[in-house]
C-alpha cells in the first residue's frame, strides 16, 4: 500500500472503501444517486459541512481536509460509529477522488492494492 494522506482518526477504527468528494450540495446529491453508497469513504475539506449528514448512515467513512476532536464531522461521526480522519493532508485531493484506500487507526489514508 501507498500513503497518500495523514490525518486525526477521531472515530472508529481502519476501514476500506472508495474516496468520493463531498464539497457541495450537487456533490452531496450526486453522491445519494450511487448505487454503491455502502463503499464510499466521503472527502471533504470542510470539517462544518452539515450537507454531508444524509449521506454518514450509509457510507463507510469520512476524511476531512481541515478539523479536529470537536468539529462538527467528528463529533457526528462519532455518534454514527464511522471511521473519520480530520485535519487530512493529502498529496493530490482532486487525484484522490474514486481511488480505492485504507483509513489506518494511526490516521494514515493509503491506497489499497
Amino acid at each position: 500500500m501507498s500513503t497518500i494522506g495523514q490525518g486525526r482518526l477521531v472515530s472508529g477504527g481502519s476501514v476500506e472503501g472508495t474516496l468520493a468528494r463531498a464539497d457541495d450540495v450537487q456533490q452531496v446529491f450526486g453522491l445519494m444517486k450511487r448505487p454503491d453508497l455502502d463503499e464510499v469513504i466521503l472527502l471533504t475539506a470542510s470539517a462544518s459541512a452539515t450537507a454531508v449528514v444524509p449521506l454518514l448512515a450509509k457510507v463507510r467513512g469520512v476524511v476531512c481536509r481541515s478539523g479536529g476532536m470537536t468539529s462538527h464531522l467528528a463529533i457526528v461521526s462519532r455518534e454514527f460509529g464511522l471511521p473519520c480522519i480530520v485535519g487530512a493532508e493529502i498529496d493530490d485531493p482532486d487525484g484522490a477522488d474514486g481511488r480505492r484506500v485504507v483509513l489506518g487507526e494511526d490516521g494514515t489514508i493509503a491506497v489499497s492494492s
